[in-house]
C-alpha cells in the first residue's frame, strides 16, 4: 500500500474509473473516495464513497474540495479534468492542496498542455514536429482544408474540418480566439504516446497506434517507439518533464507531428498499465519518494480493444 485514502475527482468518467481499478488491483491504496458534479454514474461500484462537488468554474469548488479532503482524511488527490487542473493551477494549489499531495505532472508541462497554442509555440521553438497553428481572428488559415479546434479544453470537443472560404469567414466571426491547425494526413496514422520522466531524469515511453470510437481510443496496437523516440525525448526536455503526460500525434510524410499534449492521465491509462507501462503507480511511488523499479517496453504488435461492461448498483 502506497497511500491510505485517495481522492479521485470526476469519478463518473472513464479515466477516473480506470485509475480506481488500477489502484484496487495493485493494492496501492486502502480507501478510494470519488467526487463528481452529479451522482448518476457507476462510481459507487468502484469507490468506497462518492461525494458531490461543484463544477470547477464555480466559486465554491475549492471550498467543496477542502471539505471532502477533511471529511475523509484524504492523503493524496488525483484531479481528472483539465478544468479542475487549470483552477488549481490558477489558485496556486497544485503540488499540495490542504497539506495533501496533488498528483500531476510538473507546472511547465501543465501550463503548456492546457493551452494548445502554447504547445505549438514551445515545441516549435525547440524545433520539434508540429502542425502549423494560427489563432482565429489574428491570422487566416495557412491552407485549406484545415482543422478548427478550441484553444483550451479537450481537443475532441467542437473539433471540425474547415474546407471553404465561406466557412472561414463564418468562423472568423463566431470562434475568435480558437485555433486553425494543419490537417495532418493520413488519418490512419494516429498515435497516442504515454510519456513519463522520473525524478532522476529517466524517460519511459509507450506508443500506441489507435482507432477512435466516440472520441476515445476504441482499439490500439503497440507500435515500435523507435521512429518517435527522438521527438518524445525532445518533448520531455522542452517541458522539463517530471511525471506523466499523453502526447497525440500523426505520422505524416514529413515525419511525426504533435497536435496535442494532455497534461494528465489519459483514457488509455489502463491499456498501458496492463502492458507494463505503470505511469499512475510510478507517479504515486515517486510522490512518496519510493523507487519505481524497472520498465520493459511491450513488444510491437500487441493489440488491445475497449469493450463495454455492465454495472448494476442497487
Amino acid at each position: 500500500m502506497i497511500y491510505e485514502t485517495m481522492l479521485i475527482t470526476g469519478c463518473g468518467g472513464d479515466i477516473a474509473l480506470a485509475l480506481a481499478r488500477i489502484a484496487r488491483e495493485s493494492g496501492a491504496v486502502r480507501r478510494l473516495i470519488g467526487c463528481d458534479i452529479h451522482a448518476d454514474h457507476p462510481g459507487a461500484a468502484f469507490f468506497d464513497k462518492c461525494e458531490l462537488l461543484p463544477r470547477a468554474n464555480e466559486g465554491t469548488y475549492i471550498e467543496g474540495l477542502e471539505r471532502i479532503v477533511a471529511a475523509h482524511g484524504v492523503d493524496v488527490i488525483v484531479p481528472m479534468s483539465e478544468a479542475e487542473i487549470a483552477v488549481l493551477l490558477a489558485a496556486g494549489r497544485l503540488g499540495t492542496f490542504a497539506g495533501v499531495p496533488v498528483l500531476t505532472a510538473n507546472k511547465l508541462a501543465i501550463e503548456t498542455g492546457l493551452d494548445k497554442y502554447a504547445t505549438f509555440n514551445r515545441l516549435a521553438a525547440h524545433e520539434l514536429g508540429v502542425p502549423w497553428t494560427r489563432i482565429v481572428g489574428e491570422a487566416p488559415p495557412q491552407a485549406l482544408p484545415c482543422i478548427l479546434k478550441r484553444r483550451r479544453g479537450q481537443g475532441s470537443k467542437d473539433l471540425r474540418l474547415v474546407t471553404t472560404e465561406e466557412e472561414v469567414e463564418i468562423t472568423r466571426q463566431t470562434r475568435v480566439g480558437d485555433l486553425w491547425q494543419e490537417l495532418l494526413l493520413p488519418e490512419d496514422q494516429e498515435y497516442t504516446c504515454g510519456l513519463y520522466r522520473s525524478r532522476i531524469g529517466e524517460t519511459r515511453m509507450i506508443v500506441l497506434r489507435r482507432r477512435l470510437q466516440g472520441g476515445l481510443t476504441g482499439a490500439a496496437v503497440v507500435a515500435d517507439s523507435t521512429p518517435f523516440s527522438s521527438l518524445l525525448h525532445g518533448i520531455a526536455d522542452a517541458l522539463e518533464l517530471n511525471g506523466s503526460i499523453n502526447v497525440q500525434l500523426r505520422l505524416t510524410a514529413d515525419g511525426p507531428k504533435v497536435f496535442e499534449i494532455n497534461p494528465r492521465f489519459s483514457s488509455t491509462v489502463r491499456f498501458r498499465d496492463k502492458l507494463g507501462f505503470h505511469d499512475f503507480i510510478w507517479s504515486l511511488l515517486e510522490s512518496r519518494g519510493l523507487p519505481i523499479g524497472d520498465y520493459r517496453a511491450p513488444s510491437p504488435g500487441i493489440r488491445m480493444y475497449r469493450s463495454a461492461d455492465e454495472v448494476i448498483i442497487g
